[in-house]
């Protein structure tokens, strides 16, 4: 019997299993002895035991030596590729064998076997087709595009899917008739809103329920088919309406929004916000509106104040003795301002511009004066004698000193309750020597002299209200969409 094998591996009753597979290709499965099981297995040893996928049916493998497979003459297949090398166990004989399975594979895609045909997609033809090919056979079809004829019906590429191993490759196409696959219909935004979803291959549908506004065209997948899916809207009319208090400072009032789709619906009121958005092709309006009185008194309560009320500054003099010495004075006599605390009524109200005119009451920015003090003197010290040329007569000399000098002092929020004083005090500072003979001196007394003033200037009375608004406070507060601003004022008055 001739050996088809190695002096390892011999063929096991010395042929293979034959399978004729569709379209004229083979199958052949050696099932073979190994006479050195003992350690081909080993890692280091299995590739002289199984050989690498991919190779022909005559392909040598093994050692290289003299142990490389032997084909019988004219038992080689054409195309006879290595798909799958094993070494099971046989329970039934007890011992291992080495399985060797070929296939006839070439470059070209060949179908392997009949395509099979189906009308389950919404009654349109569809064609599953599967092939095999050597590792890195091209394929160039492109879904969507590439065309087929089925019995005279044109049918596009679906989708494919290629199964990659080291043998093989396996290629699973699916043909599809162009047409719609499904339709749905949704209703949202409390029914205004209806969306028609068309799943559809190759051709560009038409809405039958919502008209032919066409929001959506995007890739989807219907049974792993890539697919296209057309979304269509129709809406119209006011969707939804939402109400929230207006903050404190718009007590009374409340924000309203108005949802809509088709056509806007503008809430009454003072209109604050509005937004258009756009979804897939169809427009919501949201519009919001302040409802309720917004301009008025929103709020009155008792509050404490402190205020200034004016100075008194009074010019004046004094008398005073010290010693021999009696005299008056020039003073300045001064009340300061001082700070009192008053009950206040405060207002808040909100208007569209702001208050430009009030009745301020304790405004002290208008009263202040200011006083001059002025200090002038007259002092005498003492004399010498003089003897005249002749002899006949003596003369005392007069020493006299002089001064003058002036402060300003300022009372803001003071006023004069009189503007004017003086003072005045004298004294004896000292004696001349006179004498009309060599032989007498005649002391005559010298008074020296202070005199003080004080004038004052500004305002001379308290001429301020002590009612009216004593502090104003003023921000705005809202917006309008038509340039409208509104303004809280918050209002002190006594």
């Amino acid at each position: 019997m001739s050996n088809q094998g190695t002096i390892r591996l011999k063929v096991t009753n010395g042929a293979p299993a034959i399978e004729k597979l569709w379209n004229g290709r083979f199958k052949l499965e050696f099932f073979c002895d190994n006479n050195s099981p003992k350690e081909d297995w080993y890692y280091e040893n299995v590739s002289a035991l199984l050989p690498e996928y991919g190779i022909l049916q005559a392909t040598n493998f093994g050692s290289g030596v003299s142990e490389d497979w032997e084909a019988i003459p004219s038992s080689v297949y054409p195309d006879m590729r290595l798909v799958l090398a094993e070494y099971p166990y046989n329970v039934r004989a007890g011992k291992h064998y080495v399985k060797l399975t070929y296939e006839t594979l070439t470059a070209s895609w060949v179908e392997e076997k009949d395509e099979d045909t189906d009308y389950e997609l919404n009654g349109l033809k569809r064609v599953s087709r599967t092939f095999v090919a050597l590792p890195g056979t091209v394929y160039d079809k492109v879904v969507g595009t590439s065309t087929i004829d089925s019995g005279g019906t044109t049918l596009y590429l679906g989708s494919f899917k290629i199964e990659k191993t080291e043998a093989k490759w396996e290629l699973t196409e699916v043909w599809l008739e162009a047409g719609v696959l499904s339709r749905s219909i949704q209703t949202r935004s409390n029914g205004k809103l209806i969306l028609e979803t068309v799943e559809a291959l190759v051709e560009t549908p038409v809405a039958e329920t919502v008209g032919a506004v066409q929001i959506g065209n995007d890739v989807s997948n219907v049974e792993g088919i890539q697919t296209k899916r057309f979304t269509f809207a129709k809406g119209a009319g006011q969707i939804s309406v939402d109400s929230r208090p207006a903050p404190a400072q718009l007590a009374g009032c409340k924000y309203v929004t108005v949802r809509s789709l088709g056509t806007p619906v503008t809430p009454t009121g003072v209109l604050v916000a509005e937004s258009e958005t756009e979804s897939d092709g169809y427009i919501t309006y949201e519009k919001t509106a302040l409802q309720g009185t917004i301009i008025g008194t929103k709020q009155t309560y008792k509050d404490v104040v402190d205020v200034t009320v004016a100075g008194v500054v009074n010019c004046t003099s004094v008398s005073k003795t010290s010693g021999g010495i009696t005299g008056t004075i020039a003073v300045t006599q001064v009340t300061p301002p001082r700070t009192k605390t008053l009950a206040a009524t405060v207002t808040v109200e909100v208007t569209t511009s702001p208050p430009n005119t009030v009745s301020l009451a304790y405004d002290l920015g208008d009263i202040s004066c200011s006083v001059t003090s002025i200090s002038m003197s007259e002092n005498f010290r003492g004399t010498d004698v003089f003897t005249t040329s002749s002899g006949n007569s003596r003369y005392s000399g007069q020493r006299k000193a002089a001064d003058m000098s002036a402060r300003i002092s300022t009372y803001p929020n003071c006023y004069l309750s009189s503007a004017t004083g003086s003072g005045v005090f004298s004294y004896t500072s000292s004696y001349q020597n006179d004498s009309t003979s060599p032989d007498s001196i005649v002391a005559n007394a010298q008074t020296s002299t202070t005199k003080t003033f004080t004038d004052g200037t500004g305002s001379t009375s308290a001429s301020y209200s002590t009612t009216g608004v004593v502090e104003r406070t003023s921000r705005p507060i809202l917006t309008t969409l038509d340039g409208t601003i509104y303004f809280e004022v918050v209002t002190w008055t006594v």
